[in-house]
């Protein structure tokens, strides 16, 4: 794949490659799923750096309140299972109860299954059960 040139980058010839076409994350209070691990820390990790003002959630078991801790004042845990409507809606809470608000979410939170659909030498579907607990995650 080739480098980017000016024609390819967002926003046009004279627009500087480093320049973001979005509004300003300073001051913006968000919630990431998945916040404690993976694509959901890096997220958290950079919205905070940008200014923001983080809910970090994931479960419980995570090392969530730790980074938490970790990322400093403009960031909290709110441990909570995605699947769990109460548990999410805690978070929200969460959200208004330290920041004031909620400006935008961040769906990092996912699971996956390593089996194939059909295994042809067992003559077996997978499991409906763990086909749903990735769709429930996610």
């Amino acid at each position: 794949i080739p480098p980017p040139t000016q024609k390819t980058l967002r926003g046009g010839p004279n627009t500087p490659p480093h320049s973001c076409p979005y509004p300003p994350l300073q001051g913006m209070v968000a919630l990431v799923t998945g916040g404690a691990s993976g694509l959901g820390l890096a997220t958290v990790e950079r919205l905070v750096a940008q200014g923001a003002r983080v809910v970090l959630l994931d479960l419980p078991t995570s090392p969530g309140l730790q980074l938490a801790k970790d990322l400093g004042e403009r960031c909290v845990f709110a441990p909570a299972d995605v699947t769990s409507a109460v548990e999410v809606g805690s978070a929200v809470t969460s959200a208004q109860k330290e920041f004031g608000r909620l400006d935008l979410t961040v769906n990092c939170a996912g699971v996956g299954i390593a089996v194939k659909t059909y295994n042809s030498k067992k003559d077996k579907v997978h499991e409906l059960e763990d086909f749903q607990r990735v769709i429930n995650v996610s």
